[in-house]
């Protein structure tokens, strides 16, 4: 059973727990005693039934007793009466008094044998020719009405007198004497037969059987009545939210199996999900039962701000949810979020005496456009709100663009993992020159990934995938242990390239991080002075204690450590002075626009004086022109890369750059290349053969 209705607790905005109960409480006599209709008609029934045995009993139980007392009269009126109104007609005088005195004398004895309990006689026109007892409570009379009966020969039956304590039938039978003809001799005689003990016995029976079957119905109803009630009290209770009063999360449910299979793209349904900012502060501050009283008054302001045929969930903590049906577009949904969110931003919320502010995030999506099922929606409003969350805009329609759960996105989580199994990434390498002799000192590996049909994708491909779906470590490690091998072959062959590795967040805060790389320099044969780790701000301020203490270790034993994109993100600089680090890195959204910016370039030279100023080296990337070479060296800069000098290139390519006379194919033309080529040449010249990669040693 379904129902498009909601109305709950009897507020605006809120279902109709027996309606929510239908939808799927499981069980086909649990939906039927739960439900309102049934049980109308079920008591309706039974009453029904009841009235129909009662009156059925009844009614039999009075026919059986008339039909007893009628048998019984017609044989006291063929036995007694009918001797004397025979002789009365065949000697053609009335009834003589020796006649009547029999009479009177065979109705006492029947009196005396409990038969009878009085007798009258009388003619058509009203005459009374006899009656016993002829006077007193007993006395039997009849009416004008009776005699128009009679003479219609009809027979009939009333109550008697009582008889004692008995009660009595008396029976009016209009008779002739045998061989008197019907209209001529016709008298109306009156009977009243007293109800024999047994036949009383008989009617108590009767009586106490229609007692106990109206018990038993009536404890029927009570029961199923109870039962439901009860049963209605669990459901209510297991379908509300106890500190709201609120549609809880197994309400949503239902509803949206009974709402969602009716939207249409021209009439959607909408489900927005609402997560509030600073609750736990709020907790925190004035304590969780004020933030228990708040989450109540802002249940209260969302129930009325809400059609009747919505329903407002909440789900958990400071998280509700709402169901719109029905909608005209899908353009309502939002509007209807960002209605919700004024509201509640503008709404009045006192707790201790204080007014608080309420903000919140809201995610919408729309059935069936972006999903048919409830669990389906409810994931990607999820995502919906914490983008509204993240780019601080209070309400977000979903777009899969930003979803990383999709079905193409976990197709892409598979290929990861047999990427990783079957060696398909690889490290390209992009020179980093120092820029006082414009000498290349080092490099930065870059991952690739060899896709099988796509071909090479660069990182920001895969990259976010892999930390979302904790690839991250292993490949993490990969890519320090190929980087380390490739640097300690260098180092072999006469090329002592030091090898800046980037470092993603969760790697930087895995305690076991300094074990791994020590262990993999150590396994490579090289020199750890050789390995440069590149962390970002980001990265660092996520959890600055662990990360210093993770990095102090990896300084200790000689490893290189600089904060990659500086300048990008929000590091303190009172943390700045403090952390074991080796270099900045100054984030190219600086670096290239300080030639057109005077404040890009103010920055960067702040930085720049920074650094220094600290002990630290100060490296620009994603320099993409001489100029910007030239000037980064006028700010006093120590190191630049970026695609003026070279871009990234597998190993063999960058052997062949740095022996290649002629390295402005990679790098740019005039002297200036010419210069860096010629650095470059005196690293490979002090060996006279190409660097190979070492086996792995670990």
């Amino acid at each position: 059973m379904q129902t498009r209705r909601f109305r709950f607790n009897r507020g605006r905005g809120t279902a109709d727990v027996d309606s929510v109960i239908m939808v799927g409480s499981g069980g086909r006599l649990r939906r039927l005693l739960l439900s309102r209709t049934v049980a109308v008609l079920v008591v309706v029934a039974v009453l029904g039934g009841l009235v129909w045995s009662l009156h059925g009993l009844s009614a039999r139980e009075r026919q059986r007793l008339v039909q007893q007392a009628e048998a019984n009269a017609a044989g006291i009126v063929a036995a007694t009466v009918n001797s004397h109104l025979h002789a009365w007609v065949r000697d053609g005088v009335g009834l003589s008094a020796e006649g009547a005195a029999d009479l009177r004398r065979d109705a006492h004895q029947l009196r005396q044998a409990g038969r009878l309990g009085g007798i009258g006689i009388w003619r058509l026109d009203g005459t009374l020719l006899f009656a016993d007892p002829p006077d007193g409570a007993q006395a039997i009379t009849v009416s004008p009405a009776d005699l128009a009966r009679a003479r219609a020969g009809v027979a009939w039956t009333t109550a008697g007198a009582r008889v004692g304590e008995q009660a009595s039938l008396r029976v009016f039978l209009p008779t002739h004497p045998d061989g008197a003809p019907e209209a001529a001799h016709t008298w109306l005689v009156a009977v009243d037969i007293p109800q024999d003990p047994a036949e009383g016995a008989l009617t108590s029976a009767a009586l106490r059987t229609q007692i106990t079957l109206a018990t038993m119905m009536l404890l029927l109803i009570g029961g199923l009545l109870a039962l439901r009630r009860a049963l209605l009290r669990g459901e209510r209770r297991a379908r509300t939210d106890a500190l709201t009063g609120l549609a809880n999360h197994e309400a949503l449910v239902e509803a949206c199996a009974a709402t969602l299979p009716a939207a249409t793209v021209e009439r959607p349904a909408a489900l927005l999900l609402i997560d509030l900012a600073e609750f736990k502060t709020i907790n925190d501050t004035l304590g969780h039962l004020a933030g228990d009283k708040l989450l109540t008054q802002i249940a209260a302001t969302l129930r009325g701000l809400v059609r009747a045929a919505d329903l407002v969930a909440r789900l958990g903590g400071d998280e509700f949810a709402v169901l719109l049906t029905d909608l005209p577009d899908a353009a309502a949904a939002q509007l209807r979020a960002e209605q919700l969110l004024a509201a509640l931003r503008t709404a009045t919320f006192e707790l201790e005496g204080i007014t608080l502010p309420v903000d919140a995030s809201i995610g919408v999506v729309l059935a069936p456009r972006h999903g048919e099922h409830y669990l389906e929606l409810l994931q990607r409003a999820d995502v919906a709100m914490y983008e509204a969350k993240r780019g601080h805009k209070g309400t977000m329609l979903y777009d899969e663009n930003r979803d990383g759960h999709t079905v193409d996105r976990l197709q892409l989580v598979g290929e990861l993992r047999r990427a990783l199994d079957r060696g398909e990434f690889v490290l390209h390498y992009q020179p980093k020159m120092a820029l006082p002799d414009r000498s290349i000192y080092g490099v930065e590996a870059l991952a690739r990934w060899q896709h099988p049909s796509r071909g090479l994708l660069p990182p920001g491909e895969f990259l976010p995938l892999l930390e979302s779906s904790g690839l991250i470590q292993p490949f993490s490690k990969w890519v320090v242990r190929t980087a380390a091998r490739q640097a300690a072959a260098w180092r072999e062959a006469g090329m002592p390239l030091k090898v800046a590795v980037n470092l993603s967040t969760r790697s930087l805060l895995s305690p076991a991080l300094p074990a791994t790389v020590l262990s993999i320099v150590s396994g490579a044969d090289l020199p750890p002075s050789l390995l440069e780790l590149e962390i970002t701000e980001t990265a660092l301020m996520t959890n600055p204690d662990l990360a210093a203490r993770v990095l102090a270790q990896l300084r200790a034993r000689g490893v290189e450590v600089s904060i990659d994109d500086f300048g990008a993100g929000y590091t303190s600089l009172a943390f700045l002075r403090v952390l074991p680090i080796t270099a900045l890195k100054i984030d190219r959204s600086l670096v290239s626009g300080m030639l057109e910016n005077a404040c890009d370039r103010a920055v960067t030279e702040a930085v720049v004086d920074l650094g220094h100023r600290l002990g630290l080296r100060v490296i620009a990337e994603g320099v993409e022109t001489e100029q910007l070479l030239d000037a980064l060296a006028d700010l006093g800069c120590d190191r630049a890369q970026g695609y003026a000098i070279a871009r990234p290139m597998p190993p063999a390519e960058l052997e062949r750059w740095l022996n290649d006379e002629n390295a402005s194919e990679w790098s740019g033309t005039g002297s200036t290349a010419r210069q860096r080529a010629g650095t470059a040449l005196e690293l490979i010249g002090r060996s006279g053969k190409r660097a190979q990669l070492a086996p792995d040693r670990q």
